[in-house]
């Protein structure tokens, strides 16, 4: 043991401790995986939340029109069109109000031509009153932050989005309406995502929404859409922006709706549910009648109440009666009708409880104000499973019925027993497969007709289960839902059943509260916009005016779009390697500077076009020849290209210094540069400001540009000038990195000559040399009385010193050693073999 630690003190102390250049190498060699690994942390932090600094781009070809809008929220009457003329040709957007009214308004008839069907208007000056001049810009600049500078043309101005979704939002979004400036960047380079409004957008839209609430039979415009575009060119991480631009698009069209109509749609659907359902559930009896305590509550004396005639009044429950006669109030007023388990666990459930709210569900499809609403939504209830879900729901509106009582009641569903039956006489309209279906037919039977009563369908217990599911798909679950008593009456507070129309409406309000609600409306907004935001992204497709096109998709695999990363990486190490298998040696006499550097570079370079070569074909085994041949031959030639950029960068830095270990370093920390900051994984803009920066400095952003322009570009599209004079561009910048590093490796090179010919490339040094040998010729020679440039190091024989050398470096050491290191007894140094020994003589002056 003990031999063991004076073996690694000695190896220690002579090649850590013996020089300052010695510890400052191990330092350095220490700090790499902190260079490395931090670096990177840092850099890929937290990428993903910058992805809306992406540039964006609005391109509207569209112009201003003239629009009528006149709703009638109450009567559901929407009356929406672009002003025509009599033949339907658009009114000119840029026209004052007063000639749009002449151009499109018949005043003797008092019709009005729009493009979605002739509209009677009874007097210009309602007419007046409701035009407006409209572009889609105004509607997605709406949508968009608020400007801070009113005085900055929109044009000129960086627009922001708000949260699209969670961490998610553009703020780099610029709007362009030259058509010429349109034509140049459409699908070009400099934007990432771009949306483009082609001209007649507006009059196209408002046509499909205002044809769907008016009548009349009108000429159909030719389609025009928005085209949203991005690609996975720029970075593979970008085409993973699709999700983004189901957002956009989404909140484009359902934006565009609520301007035309006027309304925010989950307010208008609140509105319309509230304004409604007072109208639905009060009841005003013609004469005084009896209400009976609610049915789940038992049997208490002296809680009837009579409610009196001409009074509105809110009814829980009511046993469903045939006997007209009877004096006690009919099931058919009462908001859940007969709740008893002997109607609830009937095959007709639905039917027999007759209560307003089962019996306003069976009527939802023929309501008119549903129909059109469908009509406005562009749902058709005759083709699709949601019929067969309405269906479904009237087949089955006792049990929501019975949930609701319970809620509604301050009683917990979860703790409820009654069994109840269930109904699946349309379950072949949902949609389901054959198997899955009749599995469902058999359960469901099964529990139908149980001999146990236990296992029979009750809330207690498979409410627990179904909540499971639905927390599942949805992550809402029915615990949250708080019960509370909204039938109490100050007139009789056990009777449970019957409350005024103004004590319900107190009561829904503390119902609304006890879940966290201001009151009943911000419930039914909170609803409303729920269920909005559920369907729209399905519902909204149906207008089929947002198109989205992302260019490369057909390449946009990782083993693709990150392998470009990798390939690149593999190249370049493969570039560093060989400074490990070649060395710096001059093995030519009399050969200069320059061209002792360009053969050590002809040298690297049909190393690494070999290296390119077998790369290039190992990929196209890998699956990479999915990208086409035209594609595959580009790849080929851009590595050839980017090898000769990458081998001048690694010689450049390699000669640059004496010590090659300096040199490596340097070579690995703008590896690491490129790795964290070459738009490898992620574009440089959505990490930190400072990786952005240091991206330009960075080879492998260039080199990522060219080929991913390549991949997705050639490879989808074939040969293109845009695609070519890109690759050119990005393959300029390059050779400006390569004239840089030829520069700095010449002079290395220069400086590394003179040090193999002379010891030193310091010419204080050789003169010192030639001083301590007497070689007093070549010292006139070598010296002049110039006050800079004092050496005339080109008037030298091409030939190697060797004995000079030997005496310059004898007398100036590449590295000095300690005093206390000079004069502590070594063993010496006994290399295995020939080959430490050779690096041993590379690398150090001293030997240690």
């Amino acid at each position: 043991m003990i031999g063991v630690i004076k073996g690694f003190r000695d190896e220690f102390s002579s090649r850590v401790l013996s020089s300052v250049k010695r510890i400052s190498k191990f330092i350095g060699i220490a700090l790499i995986p902190i260079l490395y690994g931090v670096t990177c942390l840092i850099a890929f932090w937290n990428p993903t939340i910058n992805l809306g600094k992406a540039p964006v781009a609005i391109l509207n070809e569209d112009k201003t029109v003239w629009v009528y809008k006149n709703n009638d929220i109450e009567n559901f009457d929407f009356k929406i069109g672009v002003l025509t003329d009599h033949n339907y040709k658009s009114v000119d957007g840029s026209i004052s109000k007063e000639k749009a009214i002449s151009s499109a308004y018949d005043r003797q008839n008092k019709i009005l031509y729009t493009n979605a069907g002739n509209m009677q208007i009874s007097s210009e000056k309602e007419l007046a009153s409701h035009i407006f001049q409209f572009n889609v810009w105004d509607i997605i600049k709406s949508t968009l932050n608020e400007k801070t500078d009113k005085n900055i043309k929109d044009e000129d101005y960086v627009f922001s989005s708000p949260e699209l979704k969670e961490d998610m939002a553009f703020t780099n979004i610029r709007y362009i309406s030259s058509q010429k400036e349109i034509d140049k960047q459409w699908k070009g380079k400099k934007y990432y995502v771009q949306a483009k409004i082609e001209n007649g957008f507006a009059e196209y839209l408002i046509q499909q929404i205002g044809s769907n609430l008016n009548k009349n039979t009108v000429p159909k415009s030719e389609k025009v859409d928005i085209n949203i575009w991005t690609t996975f060119e720029r970075n593979f991480i970008f085409g993973y922006y699709l999700n983004s631009m189901m957002e956009m698009k989404s909140a484009l069209i359902v934006s565009a709706i609520e301007n035309f109509l006027g309304e925010n749609i989950p307010s208008l659907i609140s509105n319309i549910i509230y304004k409604n359902f007072y109208k639905q559930i009060s009841y005003t009896p013609t004469k005084n009648e009896i209400v009976r305590i609610s049915q789940n509550i038992g049997n208490v004396s002296n809680s009837d109440i009579e409610i009196q005639s001409g009074k509105q009044y809110v009814i829980s429950d009511a046993i469903n009666k045939s006997n007209e006669s009877s004096n006690d109030v009919r099931s058919e007023n009462t908001i859940f009708g007969d709740i008893s388990k002997e109607t609830t666990i009937s095959h007709d459930a639905a039917k027999k409880t007759n209560g307003i709210l089962t019996n306003n569900i069976s009527g939802l499809l023929q309501s008119q104000k549903i129909q059109k609403l469908a009509k406005i939504l562009k749902l058709d209830f005759t083709n699709s499973k949601l019929l067969g879900y309405i269906l479904f729901l009237n087949d089955n509106s006792h049990i929501v019925n019975k949930y609701l009582y319970d809620v509604m009641h301050g009683i917990d569903p979860f703790t409820d027993s009654q069994t109840m039956w269930i109904n699946i006489d349309n379950i072949d309209k949902l949609g389901l497969d054959k198997k899955t279906e009749a599995a469902i037919k058999v359960i469901i039977s099964a529990l139908n007709n149980s001999f146990i009563e236990e296992f029979k369908f009750n809330f207690k217990t498979y409410l627990p289960k179904i909540n499971s599911i639905l927390v599942q798909k949805t992550g809402f679950s029915l615990k949250l839902i708080k019960p509370q008593e909204v039938f109490t009456s100050k007139v009789n507070e056990l009777n449970r059943n019957a409350v005024s129309i103004t004590e319900f409406n107190k009561n829904m309000d503390m119902l609304a509260a006890k879940n966290g609600f201001t009151n009943q409306i911000a419930l039914l907004n909170a609803i409303s916009n729920k269920t909005i935001e559920i369907i729209k992204h399905k519902l909204f497709d149906k207008f089929d005016v947002v198109n989205i096109e992302i260019a490369g998709l057909k390449n946009g695999i990782y083993g693709i779009g990150i392998g470009e990363f990798f390939i690149i990486i593999g190249l370049f190490v493969g570039t560093f390697m060989q400074t490990f298998i070649y060395d710096r040696a001059r093995r030519t006499k009399k050969l200069k500077a320059g061209k002792w550097y360009t053969s050590k570079t002809l040298l690297m370079l049909v190393t690494g076009m070999t290296q390119a070569t077998a790369l290039t074909i190992a990929l196209s085994l890998t699956g990479w020849i999915a990208i086409g041949s035209a594609a595959m031959l580009s790849v080929w030639l851009w590595l050839l290209f980017v090898d000769l950029i990458f081998v001048l960068t690694i010689q450049g830095l390699w000669f640059l210094f004496k010590d090659e270990t300096i040199s490596k370093v340097l070579v690995v920390i703008y590896l690491v540069i490129n790795i964290s900051s070459g738009w490898g994984t992620f574009p440089s803009f959505m990490q930190f400001e400072f990786f952005h920066k240091i991206s330009f400095i960075a080879e492998f952003t260039y080199v990522l540009h060219g080929l991913g322009s390549i991949i997705y570009g050639v490879g989808e599209n074939g040969f293109n000038l845009t695609d070519s004079l890109y690759v050119m561009q990005q393959a300029g910048t390059l050779l400006i990195f390569a004239l840089f590093f030829v520069s700095i490796g010449l002079y290395g090179a220069k400086n590394r000559n003179r040090e193999i010919r002379f010891g030193s490339f310091i010419g204080k040094h050789v003169v010192d040399g030639m001083i301590s040998l007497g070689l007093v010729n070549e010292l006139a020679e070598f010296t002049s009385d110039r006050k800079i440039f004092k050496y005339n190091w080109n008037k030298m024989s091409e030939d190697i010193y060797l004995e000079l050398a030997q005496e310059v470096r004898r007398l100036h050491p590449f590295e000095g050693q300690f005093e206390w290191y000079k004069k502590r007894q070594n063993d010496g140094v006994f290399p295995p073999n020939e080959t430490d020994m050779d690096i041993m003589k590379r690398n150090d002056d001293v030997e240690v």
